[in-house]
């Protein structure tokens, strides 16, 4: 059965929401020409929910595709009715009833110290060469040059093979000695875990003979290419594979000590319209399980999902280049970040400072530009949550390196008042980070994504342009104080203020 949506924009409309990636992207309002493609193949966080800054929404059960042309809206879905819901006024009232009625947060949140202190990646200081010498050398040196202790994420290359969830005995040879010594020091160990199972992995035979595995239309095993490697799928809809990874992951708990996971991967393209599961679920049902797994563990972290709007766990953007562009880079951080708040996905953490693939960064040091590893800190350290990799505080260039340091200790200091939203938003499910047109409607604010509100009292304005020392902020109605000088600035007006490599604008609400 076929099923449709059709309507026309109204005057002034724009709307927001589908994939996170799509964020440099939105709004899309009556010149654009947008597609979003909710039923197969895309990557990342994507949801069924569109919302309007006049106080409408879409939304299905599950996937469709919508196109909007030039003020034309059209949605078509082979599984589920697609609703227009209308009357609610602003974006914020839209997105409210919306989070009520269809994804209501479920009390869950990641543990606050995620919000608190920054987390550490090993995956571009160490790459694929994970090691317990390794891992301790960066902790080591993180303590050493006044960094916090927060969470430490031991990332892809520590296990055996994918499926065999142990430690490579050659690389680490006290996985359980090198855990102490980290908990000791005052960090929470998280460790990289993916849904594929290598045909070498023990595992592989019982979990084929038990139907745990995703099978293709044949009924053989479906063997998926991925970024890393061709391996079969964890059917996360078979009670005995969600057992079985509930199982490893609890034992490396008991056995090591380990806080929680990074569970990377799970992205709907890695699966077929046509797969044959336990469950009978989509592709989007298994990016779905996959999500509601992490549930199980206070400190997780998905770059994945489905339908996550309401739940509980830490998300974090898709991996970006260093580089300062809008798609992919520097530039991406803010709009995707605000999608994911307004698509019900508060506790959101960008991609590791400087960007998150290892093949950006094989290069010596003196290649890397420096300007740009400062504005992504500075981008990053409002953020509800933020993330290092590489270890900017030991770069030969030291003002870099302080400056990179400088912007953890400001997370420090506002980490109160992202915590107070963190907890709100665990009831009410609303975003942290925000759009200004969430805020403040009908002023002129929804296509504003190149600064945004932290909660309801400072405007964040990074600067995301290299060479740019003064950045261009659009203020609303009120009284704001611009932090780094304690000038008062009459709201309703574009400024223009001096941003100097050292200065992150920030703009507090007076009144």
């Amino acid at each position: 059965m076929k099923y449709n949506l059709s309507f026309d924009m109204l005057d002034g409309e724009y709307w927001y929401g589908g994939q996170i990636g799509d964020g440099v992207s939105m709004p899309v309002n009556s010149e654009s020409v947008h597609k979003n493609d909710s039923v197969s193949g895309f990557g990342d966080q994507s949801t069924p929910f569109f919302v309007s800054s006049k106080g409408r929404y879409v939304w299905s059960e599950d996937g469709y595709i919508i196109r909007f042309d030039k003020g034309k809206v059209t949605a078509e879905s082979d599984t589920a009715e697609i609703g227009l819901y209308e009357g609610f006024g602003t974006l914020k009232g839209a997105y409210l009833a919306a989070s009520k009625a269809h994804f209501p947060p479920d009390g869950n949140m990641p543990d606050e110290l995620m919000f608190k202190i920054p987390q550490y990646c090993t995956w571009i200081e160490l790459k694929r060469f994970q090691s317990q010498r390794g891992v301790i050398k960066y902790a080591e040196s993180i303590i050493k040059k006044g960094m916090p202790a927060g969470e430490i994420i031991i990332d892809d290359g520590w296990q055996r093979t994918f499926g065999d969830w142990e430690f490579k005995s050659r690389a680490f040879k006290d996985p359980k000695g090198m855990v102490d010594k980290l908990h000791k020091m005052g960090f929470k160990v998280i460790l990289w875990i993916v849904p594929f199972v290598s045909p070498k992995a023990p595992a592989f035979e019982y979990l084929k003979q038990n139907n745990c595995l995703v099978r293709d239309n044949g009924g053989n095993v479906a063997m998926r290419k991925w970024w890393d490697a061709t391996s079969a799928v964890l059917d996360m809809s078979s009670p005995k594979a969600y057992e079985w990874f509930i199982g490893v992951v609890g034992g490396l708990i008991k056995k090591y000590g380990v806080d929680g996971f990074k569970q990377d991967a799970a992205d709907n393209r890695f699966y077929r319209l046509d797969d044959i599961t336990e469950g009978g679920v989509s592709p989007n049902g298994q990016t779905e399980l996959w999500l509601k797994s992490a549930l199980s563990f206070p400190f997780n972290e998905l770059r994945a999902s489905w339908k996550g709007g309401g739940v509980g766990a830490a998300q974090r953007l898709g991996d970006k280049r260093h580089k300062w562009t809008e798609y992919n880079g520097l530039r991406s951080l803010i709009p995707n970040s605000l999608l994911l708040g307004i698509t019900g996905h508060p506790f959101s953490c960008p991609d590791m400072i400087g960007g998150g693939l290892a093949s950006d960064f094989w290069k010596p040091q003196e290649f890397y530009d420096h300007e740009l590893f400062v504005r992504w800190a500075q981008c990053s350290t409002l953020m509800p949550m933020m993330q290092y990799s590489l270890s900017l505080w030991r770069l030969r260039n030291k003002k870099t390196a302080e400056l990179c340091r400088a912007a953890a200790e400001f997370h420090l200091k506002f980490s109160d008042y992202i915590l107070k939203y963190a907890r709100a938003a665990r009831l009410s499910g609303e975003p942290i980070v925000r759009y200004m047109e969430y805020n403040y409607p009908g002023e002129g604010m929804e296509e504003v994504k190149r600064q945004f509100m932290l909660g309801d009292d400072y405007i964040v304005a990074p600067v995301v342009e290299k060479g740019q020392f003064q950045k261009p902020v659009k203020l609303p109605p009120g009284k704001w104080r611009l932090l780094s000088t304690g000038e008062i600035f009459e709201g309703g007006a574009d400024v223009t203020v001096n941003a100097p490599i050292e200065e992150l604008p920030i703009f507090e609400r007076v009144l």
